[in-house]
């Protein structure tokens, strides 16, 4: 299966639209699909997306009942936040104003591959965030490195 990779940075027009790069089409139109399925992330300020398959896996784990055995509740709040967005004929999905104001984003999403998904950042937000990785993984580098006899 192909996956989402890469950082693009697209423009969004006045009515929220925005490209969704041409690779991640790619793997999208590859599931035989022809839209986008996007939530606000759980933990970080972005959006998080995926073919809807991925989500339809998810519903998967469940049990059809009124009272779940076993609930996940993480799974409940993307399900509950989740929408299905169709690309239109030049590849641009329609992001939804309570989305935009959730990512704070303003006039460009930072599309980030992820593998299995995808996120959208407000590209300044990002690099804060790209910076915070580095450097945790340079720290955790070190430590390493100090451990050794």
């Amino acid at each position: 299966m192909k996956a989402f990779f890469g950082t693009f940075t697209n423009k969004i027009d006045s009515k929220g639209r925005v490209s969704v790069p041409a690779s991640f089409r790619g793997v999208i139109a590859g599931r035989g699909l022809t839209s986008v399925a996007l939530h606000p992330a759980l933990f970080e300020s972005c959006l998080e997306g995926a073919g809807f398959d991925r989500f339809e896996n998810l519903l998967s784990g469940f049990t059809d009942s009124f009272v779940h055995p076993v609930r996940d509740e993480a799974a409940e709040l993307i399900m509950e936040e989740l929408r299905e967005l169709p690309l239109d004929g030049d590849g641009r999905i329609v992001l939804p104003d309570e989305f935009i104001a959730k990512a704070r984003l303003k006039n460009q999403a930072t599309f980030v591959g992820r593998g299995w998904k995808f996120q959208l950042w407000e590209p300044s937000s990002l690099a804060v965030v790209k910076q915070a990785k580095i450097r945790r993984i340079a720290a955790s580098l070190e430590s390493k490195e100090s451990d050794k006899p």
